[in-house]
């Protein structure tokens, strides 16, 4: 969990500023169709206030629009991904978005330490093996930082006394399967 620390990144941010003076605005893509206006304004507003510098959200109309720059690598500013697990395996995100020349790598993401770790997890025998190369890998992902993190989505319920056995599974759905009706 990181701090949120307004004179850190200010501090941060005038180090950089003096290996690579920033001018412009600082422009974040989105998809308009998608209803991501709301968070992208608030991030945009915060990277504004914090840093003192103009930031703005930049609507595609839709999400093919988008990501046909994306993926020629003709986008010329910050932009939005999602990713949804397929499988429930720390595998799924971290090769897909991460190993060197993976599909879906768009910040063409390459540290050959990251990539040994990851293979390390994918030949590991036991889960538990595997989650500390995964774990060990993702620390490369932190310091190298090739996409930021905002949040994860969590899991939404609600309660009542009519069901028992409500459970949720790794992709924050219920196990319909497993909800019995209360006697």
């Amino acid at each position: 969990m990181l701090d949120y620390d307004v004179a850190k990144a200010k501090e941060l941010w005038a180090q950089a500023d003096k290996i690579s003076p920033w001018s412009g605005t600082f422009q974040l893509a989105y998809n308009a169709d998608g209803g991501h206006q709301e968070w992208v304004d608030a991030t945009v507003n915060s990277i504004k206030n914090s840093l003192g510098i103009d930031a703005v959200g930049l609507p595609y109309p839709d999400f093919k629009g988008l990501r046909t720059e994306v993926n020629d690598r003709t986008i010329k500013a910050a932009f939005r991904t999602g990713w949804q697990f397929d499988f429930p395996s720390d595998a799924n995100i971290l090769g897909a978005l991460y190993v060197t020349g993976s599909g879906s790598n768009d910040a063409d993401y390459s540290n050959p330490e990251f990539d040994k770790l990851f293979r390390a997890g994918l030949a590991s025998p036991t889960q538990e093996e595997q989650s500390k190369n995964f774990n060990e890998a993702q620390k490369y992902l932190f310091e190298d930082l090739p996409a930021i993190p905002l949040w994860y989505g969590a899991v939404t319920a609600g309660y009542s006394k009519l069901v028992e056995d409500v459970e949720y599974g790794w992709d924050s759905w219920p196990l319909l399967y497993q909800v019995t009706k209360s006697e």
